[in-house]
């Protein structure tokens, strides 16, 4: 469990809240939202599980050279008591040279703080993570990341040009560039908590982005999903008062809209209680639990995603 932090990152953490969405114009002036949007959105909810999973995908990766490890020296034993040894195809495979072809990454989930709230998102590069097969060394799942990072930039640079044309918040888009920014050196520094926050905070503006354009999708409760995953940080540092003024604020942005989606009773009552669950966890400061109840929570949120859901 994490119990200290830098002040600075902090602050980055505790001033990009839950806040409620601001004043629109009318949908039916705004431009079609750009298709690069969601693709961005997507992108990074990727990476903070690519990032998440490295705990994870370390100790597949030792485990699978320890069973390398036996079974090579198992196999010199067995050579030097024949001066000719057998040739490949002819060589049994020891129990644990079968076992290692066999180390899955979805075996050795560990010490994940979020990737379970980014599972119920069904996005399929996130869904699959578990089941790519396990590569050779850490290094190159950064490298891999570094990569995503690359295209996060020009994807940005696409939906900047589009942020141009509707007036976009100034603010909004330099505190975007400042985490993507620092999202790019955490990265490079292999610091998973602090590029966790920093891609968390993304994700919170571009929700916030959405505001400028027709779109399919309810902003207020993207907002909501980036809270609830700040709350999960927020526990793993032990700050369990700022994680209960998150929940409180997410409680208010439901209920702000309380007319609307409690027209689908039973969704919405399943919404309340998983929301209490996750509160009450974080009174009990039972990290453990928060980690289970927040998944929940946004799975439940995610009923009422698209707009179609909670209108007539």
């Amino acid at each position: 469990m994490r119990k200290t932090i830098s002040i600075l990152l902090f602050f980055v953490l505790i001033l990009t809240g839950c806040s409620k969405p601001e004043e629109k114009k009318s949908e039916s002036t705004l431009p079609k939202e750009p298709k690069t949007l969601q693709t961005l959105q997507d992108n990074v909810l990727t990476i903070m599980a690519k990032i998440d999973l490295m705990p994870s995908i370390n100790t597949a990766i030792e485990n699978r050279n320890k069973l390398m490890e036996i079974s090579f020296q198992k196999e010199k034993e067995l050579a030097s008591l024949s001066e000719d040894r057998l040739p490949e195809k002819d060589r049994e495979k020891t129990p644990e040279d079968m076992e290692k072809d066999t180390v899955k990454i979805s075996n050795y989930i560990i010490n994940t703080n979020i990737y379970p709230s980014l599972l119920v998102e069904d996005i399929e590069s996130i869904n699959k993570l578990e089941k790519d097969k396990l590569k050779s060394k850490l290094e190159e799942y950064w490298l891999d990341i570094d990569k995503d990072l690359v295209d996060i930039h020009k994807d940005w640079n696409t939906v900047q040009s589009s942020m141009s044309e509707v007036s976009a918040d100034p603010e909004q888009i330099k505190n975007f560039e400042t985490n993507l920014n620092s999202l790019t050196d955490s990265v490079a520094k292999y610091n998973i908590f602090d590029s966790l926050i920093y891609a968390n905070n993304m994700t919170k503006y571009l929700s916030s982005f959405k505001q400028y354009f027709k779109t399919n999708t309810n902003n207020d409760i993207d907002i909501a999903k980036y809270s609830v995953r700040k709350i999960v940080l927020l526990c793993d540092m032990e700050n369990y008062e700022e994680a209960l003024t998150t929940v409180n604020n997410i409680s208010e942005l439901v209920n702000s809209n309380a007319q609307t989606y409690s027209k689908e009773k039973e969704k919405f009552a399943k919404l309340k209680y998983s929301m209490q669950s996750l509160q009450k966890s974080i009174e009990n400061k039972n990290l453990k639990l928060v980690q289970i109840n927040a998944p929940i929570v946004i799975s439940n949120l995610n009923e009422f995603i698209q707009k179609g859901t909670s209108e007539d």
